[in-house]
């Protein structure tokens, strides 16, 4: 996929990485947590890119020298009849210029650029590989992905982007539980007793045909809403039909530990006619009319 073939192109954000891929590159396999992770990104064909995450002990060093190791362990697993790869070393990208980084190139059984870095606030070490064919390096498009990689906060926010999907949390949120199937995205984030749910529906007019937005939402979040005493109003969404639902834990629902302090639920739910989609945003929080709730009801974009 020569780099003017790419017309539309989309990004990828989890635990705090970010990156531009080709519209039709998706992610194909997730594990691990904030400290520790893997991603695969993959279009109909195979495998286009991965990126792995690991969390140094103390003080990481210098990414020239995780170069050295991740080359000095990579030719250790090679096979016998394996021929030696070729490797380049010593890119750098202008575009990170203030993350320590460096860039470097595979060619053997398997062909790859990486780009290597490490992300001070967090101790991160960050590897991403984009795989090519001999004979088609795919160099503009890998320049293109690299210099858009992001794996710090802005702002004291993180990006969240996946098939379309874009919103932002605060970086304090933790991922918990996500859920990527055809038609439903469900991403649940945990802050201390705090959490927070975003939730994307396709085939909104179908799922609408004969209930409400409300009736929706309540067999939806049915689960969640139980135990709490709550009320639901019509609520704008930019010029888009919207509900929006509030209430308290009933006493006799919460937790032992909780039982000093009341627990709010303030949630957003709308209907975006332009893409067919259904949103919403679940905020569960010990404050009432918790600013975190429109922080990312209105950093998510619709279409």
């Amino acid at each position: 996929m020569p780099m003017k073939d790419v017309s539309q192109w989309d990004r990828i954000g989890w635990h705090g990485i970010t990156f531009d891929v080709p519209a039709d590159w998706c992610p194909g396999r997730v594990e691990g947590d904030f400290a520790n992770g893997y991603m695969r990104v993959e279009d109909e064909l195979r495998v286009r890119l991965e990126v792995k995450w690991e969390t140094a002990r103390g003080a990481p060093p210098e990414a020239s020298r995780l170069v050295d190791n991740y080359l000095r362990q990579a030719r250790k697993k090679l096979r016998r009849q394996e021929p030696e790869p070729r490797i380049d070393r010593g890119r750098y990208v202008p575009a990170l210029a203030d993350v320590d980084h460096e860039a470097f190139t595979w060619r053997g059984s398997f062909n790859a650029h990486s780009l290597l870095l490490v992300a001070p606030s967090s101790n991160r070490i960050v590897h991403i590989r984009v795989f090519f064919d001999a004979g088609d390096e795919q160099r503009a498009l890998t320049r293109r992905i690299f210099s858009s990689v992001r794996a710090e906060p802005v702002d004291g926010r993180d990006e969240w982007a996946a098939f379309g999907l874009r919103f932002k949390v605060e970086s304090t949120w933790r991922l918990d539980q996500s859920a990527l199937r055809t038609g439903c995205l469900q991403f649940l984030f945990r802050n201390g007793a705090d959490e927070l749910e975003v939730v994307r529906l396709s085939l909104a007019e179908m799922v609408l045909r004969k209930r409400g937005l409300e009736d929706w939402f309540a067999e939806f979040f049915a689960k969640q809403l139980r135990g709490f005493a709550f009320e639901t109003q019509p609520w704008d969404r930019q010029g888009e039909e919207g509900i929006r639902c509030s209430g308290l834990l009933r006493r006799r629902a919460r937790p032992l530990g909780l039982l000093r302090g009341r627990r709010y639920l303030d949630a957003v739910a709308w209907h975006c006619r332009q893409n067919d989609k259904l949103h919403a945003v679940r905020l569960v929080s010990g404050s009432a009319d918790d600013p975190r709730l429109a922080a990312c009801a209105e950093s998510i974009r619709c279409h």
